[in-house]
């Protein structure tokens, strides 16, 4: 058995760069066992490779890197990325190697990183995990990708979601507040964001062991919300971070839709969050700063 597996979502926008990749281990001398699947294979396979390998590869978007995540979490496998989603948040923030010649420098290297990770409900994230108005958001543009390209998906996935989404009654505690909110939009991020003009957003550190919380205080969504939100720091959108658990109890529903990294779950209320202090082992060409 070889010491590497690569695991490709063929449901991926960009599953066909992943040759150059996979030339480029071979022309290196790397032994790998390679996994081509469909996005329904994907955690399966991911959960029966990770006790056989000490590295895995995976390939995809964020939401891939978050079922690997997940799988690898608080083991010794080391985990890798081949970043063929539309857009790695993931990968970019990290400083992970985003082209061949330094894929390959990394693995002979073994340069790696530790990471927190976050999780749900015992669900795994690596980036963020919402809900009201983006889960919304997020299944209707996985619905009109399927027409159109990815970004063009985003307008009347956007349109449709602001003309209806739910709006939740929620009480969020932690051991240092206690929030009642009514909002159509709450986010959790794995550490926290630093927000730059136009909404670029990356963290500040990926080992701070805190959960960022952020929220619209009142309310539905608007588009002219949104905008102020981006122009206007002292709108209705707030910030709290946690050192300690975050649950969330939601009044109108026994069960909410989730994202997690882009992905939509069902879950049960109470949302019950919390901090996996470096939690995953990723090869990288740059520690993180």
């Amino acid at each position: 058995m070889t010491a590497l597996a690569v695991i490709i979502n063929q449901q991926a926008k960009n599953a066909q760069s992943a040759a150059p990749f996979l030339q480029g281990l071979k022309e290196a001398g790397m032994d790998y066992d390679l996994y081509e699947v469909d996005a329904d294979d994907l955690d399966a396979t991911i959960k029966d490779c990770q006790p056989k390998y000490d590295t895995l590869l995976v390939g995809g978007g964020d939401g891939t890197v978050r079922s690997a995540a997940h799988y690898c979490a608080n083991t010794s496998t080391v985990m890798g990325v081949l970043p063929l989603g539309t857009l790695n948040h993931f990968a970019r923030e990290l400083v992970l190697p985003l082209t061949v010649e330094d894929l390959v420098e990394a693995l002979k290297q073994r340069t790696t990183t530790v990471i927190d990770l976050a999780e749900v409900n015992g669900q795994v994230f690596v980036n963020n995990s919402s809900i009201g108005f983006y889960p919304k958001f997020a299944r209707r543009r996985d619905l009109y990708s399927r027409k159109y390209y990815k970004w063009l998906s985003y307008i009347p996935s956007l349109i449709d979601s602001l003309r209806k989404h739910p709006t939740l009654s929620l009480r969020v505690k932690n051991e240092e507040f206690v929030l009642s909110l009514r909002t159509s939009f709450l986010m959790v991020s794995n550490n926290l964001y630093t927000y730059e003009f136009p909404a670029t957003f990356k963290r500040e550190a990926f080992t701070s062991g805190r959960l960022g919380l952020y929220f619209f205080r009142h309310g539905r969504l608007r588009l002219f919300k949104i905008l102020r939100a981006m122009l206007n720091r002292r709108s209705n959108f707030e910030f709290r971070e946690s050192q300690s658990p975050i649950e969330i109890h939601c009044q109108d529903l026994a069960e909410l839709n989730v994202s997690l990294d882009g992905d939509v779950r069902r879950m049960e209320s109470p949302l019950r969050y919390k901090i996996i202090p470096q939690g995953l082992r990723l090869i990288t060409i740059d520690k993180p700063s």
